[in-house]
Formats: C-alpha cells, structure tokens, sequence
C-alpha cells in the first residue's frame, strides 16, 4: 500500500544523493540515499502538520468582519 510512497522517498534521495556521492561508492550512497529519503520524509510530514495553522489565519483574515 505504501510501496509506491516509498519509492517516490528513495527515487528524490536517490537524485540527491547522486549530486553529492559517487555511485561506485555502493555502501555509502545507500546510506546517504536512506538519509535524504528519511528528511524528506521529516519534511512532508511538518509541513502536513504545519499546514493548518497559516491556512486558518488566512481564512480568517479574509472573512469579512462583523
């Protein structure tokens, strides 16, 4: 079910971690491939939780007032 979450996680570290590691370097680049999947996991997962917040403050800055 989540298979396809996980995929798209490694594919984005995987196109980070090639910037920053060669791919000859198999130990190392999985690490660091597992490292950028997990902060960009972190980083979803703030912004689903932060998200609320500035969206009801803009709501309610946009409510006429009574």
């Amino acid at each position: 079910m989540f298979d396809w979450l996980a995929d798209v996680l490694l594919n984005a570290g995987a196109i980070v971690a090639s910037r920053f590691v060669s791919k000859d370097e198999t130990n190392f680049f999985a690490v660091f491939q597992m490292m950028i999947a997990t902060l960009v996991l972190g980083a979803i997962v703030s912004v689903m939780v932060y998200w609320q917040s500035p969206v009801e403050y803009r709501e309610s800055r946009w409510r006429p007032r009574k």
